[in-house]
């Protein structure tokens, strides 16, 4: 067993932090235009990743571990650390994917079934290999879905650590984003005072949210942009704003980073230069979670069919209004709203209203074809297949299904995967 958070800082000093360095002194074409961008996205993670470890050692810190269903602003004003553990594979699977096969198989030998999602095998072998960072606590919900349902009762029993579950309503109005609000004021704030503490600062808290509406106005403006045609900036580039929000939401550094990214495309908008490295032929919608493993598949895409990435059911969900600082209860529902439908947890709508959410961005970022993961770990998505072939059908939209985990490339291999993307673009697409 390593030392707690080893393998993460090995992949953040030893891979992340040459890499913006070199990205700076030497742009590789064609690219060369996005390189001040993609450093950026690199500092932020390595101030996220150093900043956790840096709480592992502070008595007066805590490092929060949440998942998707949540937002970690609150965690911010107590000052703690914030790890969204649901993004924690897929820094592992882009960086070094023997570290997801470590963790899988550690997972599997704790008897964790091996049909299980991917994303809760990995966290519970993380957990038994004792990578997760000391100093810490939970905090998780019942949504998004089974899996995330069992992992955590078993992280808290493993790690004997102080965790809080809140139930997340399955409805999408007004009255079930109130009904989370009140779990967040009234189980949340006490919990996290009791694991920091300290005494919950609405002064601060506002602060906090004040800056992550900044944040989140330059995140908005950003997915605005990739309704030109063609779109700005180029497919890996366009998914980085998302998971930065998720992860830093109502730290500085991260409104910077956005603002940064925001700025470029505005301009490139306003200039009329959005063309990216290659002639935008087809503009891709790809419906659940895209392979973490395959960093290069997007520019590969790109470069060989003309297929941009300018949607997915992740980076799309920014449609909210910037949250309401006017009293404690309204910035809490505005916290809710995101939680719930700005993360996976919207993989709790009943299928017909995620599939008319995933034909509107369809629809509003102007796509020609779909592309849809049927990740093996994951019977939400699995049994939506056939409802989501009748409403493509309808629509007459090209739909590809791709059978894969997408942490780990053992299912499907890469080759494999490329392979029937090119399948695909070259008859279907032609």
């Amino acid at each position: 067993m390593g030392e707690p958070f080893e393998r993460t800082m090995a992949i953040t000093n030893g891979m992340l932090k040459p890499m913006a360095r070199l990205l700076r002194e030497n742009p590789v074409p064609p690219y060369q235009d996005y390189v001040h961008l993609l450093a950026a996205t690199l500092d932020q993670n390595v101030d996220h990743y150093e900043d956790i470890a840096a709480a592992m050692g502070d008595p007066t810190r805590r490092v929060a571990m949440f998942e998707f269903g949540l937002v970690p602003q609150l965690f911010h004003a107590f000052d703690c650390a914030a790890l969204c553990l649901e993004s924690f594979p897929g820094f592992h699977s882009r960086s070094d994917e023997t570290v997801v096969y470590d963790f899988l198989e550690a997972a599997e030998e704790a008897g964790v079934p091996s049909d299980t999602c991917s994303t809760d095998r990995f966290i519970v072998g993380a957990t038994v290999s004792g990578e997760l960072p000391t100093n810490s606590f939970f905090v998780t919900s019942s949504s998004p879905c089974d899996g995330t349902r069992i992992a955590y009762p078993i992280l808290q029993k493993i790690l004997d650590c102080p965790m809080l579950y809140l139930e997340a309503p399955f409805r999408t109005d007004r009255e079930a984003v109130k009904y989370y609000a009140r779990q967040l004021k009234d189980q949340l704030i006490p919990f996290v005072e009791e694991q920091t503490g300290r005494k919950f600062d609405i002064d601060r808290f506002r602060e906090v949210v004040v800056e992550s509406n900044k944040a989140y106005e330059a995140l908005v403006d950003t997915r605005e942009t990739y309704r030109v045609k063609p779109a700005p900036h180029y497919s890996m580039l366009r998914s980085a704003p998302y998971m930065m929000f998720m992860q830093g939401a109502g730290l500085p550094g991260t409104t910077e980073a956005l603002k940064l990214i925001c700025e470029d495309a505005t301009r490139r908008v306003q200039e009329g230069r959005t063309e990216g490295p290659f002639p935008e032929k087809h503009r891709v919608m790809w419906c659940h979670v895209p392979p973490t493993y395959d960093r290069e598949i997007f520019p590969w895409m790109e470069e060989q069919f003309g297929a941009t990435l300018v949607a997915n059911s992740l980076s799309t969900t920014c449609i909210l209004d910037p949250i309401d600082t006017s009293s404690l209860d309204t910035m809490l529902e505005g916290m809710a709203w995101q939680g719930l439908d700005m993360t996976m947890s919207l993989m709790r709508f009943e299928t017909a209203a995620f599939i008319d959410f995933t034909l509107n961005a369809y629809d509003q970022y102007g796509c020609d074809c779909m592309i849809t993961t049927q990740h093996v770990g994951c019977q939400s998505i699995c049994g939506m297949r056939g409802l989501i072939r009748e409403a493509c059908r309808e629509r007459e939209i090209p739909l590809l299904f791709i059978e894969f985990d997408y942490n780990d490339d053992r299912v499907l291999a890469r080759e494999q995967m490329r392979a029937q993307i090119e399948d695909f673009f070259t008859t279907v697409m032609e």
